[in-house]
């Protein structure tokens, strides 16, 4: 059997559960590759997401579709300028990914309050810059994979986008509910999953699956899921999604959780209704519990993405637990210490003096402590530090600077996520010299007016764009641009 014939063998299994409408549109959207999204990145981004979209598309000749799940996205369908190789994709102001992928984060309700968030298999992290974003970085987020060969990925795309209020760990989904049993206000678990999205791609070709891998698969997403549930506080909302269509890794799952626990979790049924989708309560002789109905399947034909399936559960009551005590290690092992009274004003006096900033405002409106460990200062999240500062972790927060000697350099990663924060020590590049910036070349023979040689400084474009941070000596700024902001 060719390939092409096996895909559609695999389509076919859902003709029974579509209308003759529905099915002839499935076919016609499974052999079309579906167009990627940019989703704005909100801790970048100072005009309405609207405005900026619409901005970048005239900019780089894009054919945009706006996602009606999400004001930050919208699918660009043609392009002059791939959205990949725009400045602003390389400075993190965007995210590119699948758009049906968007979806899962948008199922969450916004809080005014910070909240404690896990994504409990998160590589490679698209969607949680998303969850980060709904509160502008104000909540804790703890962005696990169970694979240790992804945490590079994961930690190069939340670095990126300028998070600090998060950390990375390695520990199977499996164990957090016995871990942490009712901790957590939301939880994302994007699953492991077959993939069988019903629709052609060049990342994700086709592949036969077998009934004994998908039984595997579904075993796993299932035991992780009921994880989660036992880490979800009551009254929190616990995510469940895959980006295949295969019943037996999506209502299959959700069921069984919902018939294990009578009257703990519904399926909030708001986003099924509004955009007229739903799950299936029976397929291949299989029943399922009514309330997966409010799940949303994601046929290709409905928002003419890939094919996904996403679920929002709320939790109604708590479920039993088998407490055990998580991996831990005395936080001093670390070797970050509390910064003494003199050190943290003197701080508070540099950003003031030298960046025209408030440091000490920024500190608490993002629920941040800085601690020191040898001559570098790292900005830690305050709700790690208070819920699990024990636990171990592979990255957390954002490095704040070191003192080399006397003098104390702000990192770029401070600079390049508030950078546009400052009202001194910022020179803007004329445009001639932004693209070889861009490449990692250092400007020679320039002097700035007004910036004191030695100093670490902020740099933008003519756009206003923030291109990181320059070290100034005389007639040189020395580009400290990270290897992952450089164009190649």
């Amino acid at each position: 059997m060719s390939p092409s014939e096996e895909f559609i063998s695999s389509v076919q299994r859902y003709q029974p559960y579509l209308d003759d409408a529905q099915y002839a549109a499935l076919l016609g959207e499974s052999e079309q590759i579906a167009p990627s999204a940019v989703r704005l990145n909100l801790l970048k981004t100072e005009a309405p997401s609207p405005e900026r979209l619409e901005y970048l598309s005239k900019k780089y000749v894009w054919s945009p579709k706006v996602l009606p799940y999400s004001a930050d996205s919208s699918q660009v369908l043609d392009a002059l300028i791939s959205p990949s190789q725009t400045r602003e994709f390389q400075l993190g102001q965007y995210y590119i990914q699948d758009a049906a992928s968007i979806l899962p984060v948008s199922l969450f309700s916004p809080s005014e309050k910070p909240l404690v968030k896990l994504d409990m298999a998160a590589s490679p992290g698209g969607k949680t810059t998303q969850m980060i974003d709904a509160s502008c970085d104000r909540d804790f987020v703890i962005a696990n994979d169970s694979a240790s060969s992804r945490l590079s990925a994961l930690r190069t795309v939340l670095q990126t986008w300028g998070a600090i209020n998060y950390t990375i760990t390695n520990y199977p989904g499996e164990r957090w509910g016995d871990w942490f049993p009712e901790t957590f206000d939301q939880i994302l678990l994007d699953a492991p999953c077959s993939m069988q999205s019903l629709r052609t791609s060049s990342s994700h070709p086709h592949r036969p699956i077998t009934v004994d891998e998908r039984g595997r698969l579904a075993s796993r997403q299932e035991a992780m899921l009921f994880s989660a549930a036992k880490a979800l506080k009551t009254g929190g909302e616990l995510v469940y999604s895959t980006c295949t269509l295969a019943p037996e890794e999506d209502e299959a799952v959700v069921s069984a959780l919902l018939e294990a626990y009578p009257g703990s979790f519904h399926v909030d049924p708001a986003t099924a209704q509004k955009f007229n989708v739903s799950g299936l309560t029976e397929f291949e002789g299989q029943s399922y519990h009514p309330d997966v109905i409010h799940c949303l399947r994601i046929w290709p034909f409905v928002f003419q993405t890939n094919g996904f399936f996403a679920g929002k559960l709320v939790k109604d009551n708590p479920i039993p637990s088998d407490r055990i005590d998580p991996p831990s290690r005395d936080f001093a092992s670390t070797g970050f210490s509390a910064l003494s009274t003199r050190l943290y004003q003197e701080l508070i006096d540099i950003f003031l003096e030298t960046y025209g900033m408030d440091f000490s405002s920024l500190l608490q409106e993002f629920n941040l402590v800085p601690m020191r460990k040898m001559d570098a200062i790292q900005l830690l999240p305050s709700e790690y530090l208070n819920k699990f500062s024990s636990l171990p972790y592979n990255a957390i927060g954002m490095p704040l600077g070191r003192f080399i000697r006397d003098q104390f350099d702000v990192s770029v990663e401070f600079v390049l996520r508030f950078g546009t924060k400052f009202s001194r020590n910022i020179w803007q590049m004329p445009e001639n010299l932004a693209d070889q910036w861009m490449k990692g070349f250092d400007i020679r023979g320039i002097d700035p007016a007004g910036i004191k040689p030695g100093a670490v400084i902020a740099m933008r474009d003519g756009e206003r764009n923030n291109l990181g941070a320059a070290k100034y000596s005389s007639k040189r700024l020395r580009n400290l641009l990270p290897n992952r902001h450089l164009s190649r």
